[in-house]
């Protein structure tokens, strides 16, 4: 596997992750990543809930499609040796 392969796949995520922090900034008016007891004020947790509800599934897709990918090329890392 060449770096630039490697690269890819960190790049999809961080893409991934930014996307998401972009969606709860826009759709979540007192989102705060920092705050020291919730990421929301109390009005605006549901908006949250279903938006990091939404971020997990994605999540979860690409985790599992970057496994596939890996599996694939350890698969021909392995055949072609």
């Amino acid at each position: 596997m060449s770096t630039a392969q490697l690269q890819a796949l960190v790049d999809r995520v961080r893409e991934n992750e930014s996307y998401w922090e972009a969606s709860f900034v826009a759709n979540v008016p007192s989102y705060d990543p920092t705050g020291p007891d919730q990421p929301a004020d109390d009005e605006h947790m549901n908006d949250w809930d279903e938006i990091d509800d939404r971020r997990a599934f994605d999540s979860r897709e690409l985790l599992l499609e970057l496994t596939a990918e890996l599996e694939a090329i350890i698969s021909e890392t392995e055949g072609g040796r």
